[in-house]
Parts: C-alpha cells; structure tokens; sequence
C-alpha cells in the first residue's frame, strides 16, 4: 500500500511539464537508480499529478471527491518485457467544495538488474471520459560495481522528517518526500538532495578518508559558481549517504547542474554525477561593477573597437549564454558603450576558458561562420535560427535524417546526437511548414531544457490542423513515430 502524502508542488502551476497535454493530465516524471549491497540495484521512480489537470469524482461518501489515475510502467531490453506494473494512483480525499484541488506525487521502488532498459509510461485519467493515455518514452540505465567506486541517482527533496513508521517514503531514517521537478522558481530558496557513495572503503581502504564536493555549475560552461561550492571529508564505508541542503536564495536565473564528486586525498577526481536543474530567480542580476572593474589593457579585446562589429561578435553569442549574460547583453547593445562591451566580452569567454580566452572565442567565430553559410534565412543569420543555436549549443550531430520531398509531410530533419553535455540519446526535430527558404523550427526535442511536443509527428503532417487533432485524438489514430523514442 503507497502512503499518500498531500504536499504543495507549487512548480506544476508554473512550469512546462515533462509531459503536458492541453486541457488534458499534466506531470512530471523522473528516475533515479540506487543499490543495496549485497542485494542488488533498484530504480526509484517519481510522478507528481498536477491536481488542477485532473479529474475528481465522487469516492460514494458525501460531499468527497478524489482522482484517479491509471499508471502503467513497462521495461523492455531487445524487445523483451523485463518488468511491467500497472495500478492506480489515487489523489487525497477532499471535499467537493475545496477551490484547488491538491498536487499528488507517486513513488516506487523497482528491482532492475545491471543493464539499459526502454522504458514507457502511461498515464490516463480514470475519471476522465475518453481520456487520451499519455506516453513517455526514454532509456533507463543501471550500472554499478561490486568493486569500483559508483554514485547513486540524485533525489531532489521537497521536505523531509524522521521515520516515525516504516513506509515507501522511509531512507536511512528519514521520511523523504521527493522533489519531483528540475524547475526552481525564486520561491524556493533551498535545493535539498540525497544520493549514496559505494564502494569507497574498496578504493580508498576500511575507514579511510576522502574528499566529497558537491557544487552548482552553469550548464553551459561547466564551470562552478563562486559561492555555491562545498568540500567535506569523508570516511570511507561500504555505503556513505549524501543528504544535503544548499542555499540558492542568491542563484540567478539560468540553466545549472547539481554536481557530487568523490575525490581522493591528493584532490583528484574518482567518481562524479550531475543532475540538470532550471532556476528562475529574476531579483537577482549581473553586476555592473564587478564588470566595470575588468582589466582589458592587455587583452585581445582591444582589437575589436569599432562598435557594430562588437555588436554583432556580442550577438552571436546568445546561443551559448545563460539569461543573466543575454539580458545584460542586450541592455548593453542598445546603450553601446564600447568599454563597457569590450569589458562583457572578455568576461564571457574568461569564463569559458581562463587561460585561453582568445583561442576559445576564435574556435566559436568558426562554428558561427559556419552555420551562418549552413542556416541563414532571408531574414535571420545562422545563428539566429533553430538549427544554428543548437548546433552552437550541442556541436555537431552524429546523424541527420533529412526529410525534405515527403509528399504529405513538410520538410523536416532529425538531429541525433549520442552524447552532448553530458546526455546520451538526445534528438532535434525541426521542420519547414512555410515557403520560406532555409526557415526550419524547433517543434520537439528529448534534451534537458528544450521544448517537448509528444505530438510532434503529427505537426510534420500537412493536413494536421487543430480540428484534425481533436478529431483523430478521439479515435486514437494517432501514436507517436517509433524513431525518435
């Protein structure tokens, strides 16, 4: 029997969910992979239901009300089913009179052997007529040692206390509720986590000493942010638990990873995980004085004085910055204060490249001349498109299927990538639904932070229209392509 814990989720009202049907059940999903010595591995897997996009009918008592949602799990490697479950997820019991309904969150625990598994999971509202069944597709990868140092998935926590009584939120003594989102919006001033550390007493010896760090980088440079990095020693046991809280009141606005890192005692790295997050924390802003004390005498900067071609070396940046450098950016384009511009420029790339700064910058001038000639529209340069930022972004695709004479589809291209920033299996699918030469868009992608469409198959269509979905969505004709899963 799951306990039902009713917590406020208050990220499902703000946040483009991991999976969104309009007008239909909204959720998030995530996993993460834990091991029990001498017993094997399993996944946790999370599911937060946002009350407000589900149904709630009678339970036959008066006046209460509850949802229901059907949840099917299935595991398969080379087609074979490893595990399956299916079983309902019911919501707490409220009065019919309560004006927003409650945020419900699901967790289980599923033995896995070592291996990668294609997972899916469906969801479907019970108390919902003609519910459409949501699916999500992604691959699922166990992999621990019996005799090598390994880290377990990261769990994000949403509050927690000391286990009164055993149940399927109870760890190493605590009732851990999950937090089951990768969005922070400045509401939230903590980023709680649990993970475990395995095997170090086989590395390092029996109640031997190491180094932990754990630490916030920016996604996009991988480099740690001053201030929101953290050592402690270690002693070194067949399991060491990681539950940690992390002040992020001052992380601004941007796209980040929560990194751990096991070292040894000479400071060199052994093991590490990162776990993508999102914050949004608009109060906080580039500093205009650090900036201004900035020292370019001697920097390559100074061969860029003339205005516009800073201008435009600051704009072809954009894909490659976080939102704190592009809102800065853009405020010092329309002022044009070249000092100032110049001062932008050599702090950006000294971030990505300390030493180098130069070399780094004149590396991306010919990634962006690149995709300028490869991507440019009639009325957009390369890197202002969808195709050029992401290539900036990720580099360059291992695969690219081109679909451009289809008879009844629109033109289209599916990048694969099968590792970039540290994910593996991420796909890009733009099309071209105008006439416009070169002009392709964005509609889906399975990367961390991208925009998802489940029914971006459908979009390529060239007869698909609003009317059509709605239509086809009831007779369930439709189903996702089997390729980008």
């Amino acid at each position: 029997m799951i306990k039902k814990i009713f917590i406020s989720i208050i990220l499902l009202s703000i946040f483009i969910p991991a999976f969104c049907q309009e007008n239909n059940l909204k959720a998030f999903f995530y996993s993460a992979p834990f091991n029990i010595i001498n017993n094997g591995p399993y996944l946790e897997t999370y599911i937060a239901i946002s009350g407000e996009s589900a149904v709630f009918a009678p339970t036959g008592e008066d006046g209460l009300i509850q949802a229901n949602i059907e949840v099917t799990m299935l595991f398969k490697q080379n087609g074979e089913i490893k595990d399956f479950r299916k079983y309902n997820l019911k919501s707490p019991v409220v009065y019919d009179t309560i004006e927003q309904k409650p945020n419900f969150i699901d967790l289980q625990r599923i033995p896995l052997d070592t291996g990668a598994y294609n997972f899916e999971l469906i969801l479907k509202d019970i108390n919902k007529e003609n519910s459409i069944p949501f699916k999500y597709n992604d691959v699922v990868t166990i992999n621990f040692s019996n005799e090598n140092v390994c880290i377990s998935g990261i769990e994000l926590v949403e509050n927690y206390e000391e286990s009164k009584k055993q149940n399927i939120f109870s760890k190493n003594g605590y009732d851990i509720v999950p937090f089951v989102s990768d969005f922070f919006p400045n509401t939230i001033n903590k980023l709680i986590f649990y993970a475990e550390i395995y095997n170090t007493d086989k590395l390092f010896g029996p109640e031997e000493s190491y180094l932990l760090k754990y630490y916030i980088e920016s996604f996009h440079t991988t480099k740690a942010l001053h201030g929101f990095s953290h050592f402690k020693k270690q002693i070194a046991s067949p399991v060491n638990v990681i539950f940690k809280e992390m002040n992020i009141e001052n992380l601004p606005t941007g796209n980040f990873n929560l990194v751990i890192e096991v070292r040894d005692k000479k400071n060199k790295l052994v093991k590490n995980i990162k776990y993508f997050f999102q914050r949004s924390n608009p109060g906080t802003s580039f500093s205009l004085s650090d900036l201004a004390s900035i020292d370019i005498s001697k920097s390559f900067v100074l061969k860029y004085s003339n205005v516009d071609t800073l201008k435009e070396y600051i704009r072809c940046l954009r894909p490659i910055s976080d939102v704190m450098e592009r809102t800065f950016a853009d405020n010092q384009l329309k002022a044009a204060n070249i000092d100032l511009m110049q001062k932008f420029f050599l702090n950006f790339w000294e971030k990505r490249n300390s030493n180098f700064p130069e070399q780094e910058w004149l590396t991306y001038q010919k990634q962006v001349n690149y995709v300028n000639k490869a991507f440019s529209t009639q009325i957009m340069k390369g890197y202002e498109t969808d195709r050029g930022r992401v290539y900036l972004q990720y580099g360059t695709p291992n695969t690219i299927t081109d679909k451009r004479y289809e008879i009844d589809y629109y033109p289209y291209e599916i990048w694969h990538y099968y590792h970039t920033q540290g994910q593996t299996n991420r796909k890009f699918v733009f099309y071209k639904p105008g006439l416009a030469v070169n002009d392709y868009q964005l509609i889906h992608s399975n990367a961390k932070g991208e925009v998802s469409n489940q029914y971006w198959g459908k979009i390529l269509m060239k007869d698909f229209t609003t009317e059509d979905n709605n239509q086809k969505q009831k007779g369930g004709v439709y189903d996702d392509y089997n390729f980008i899963r």
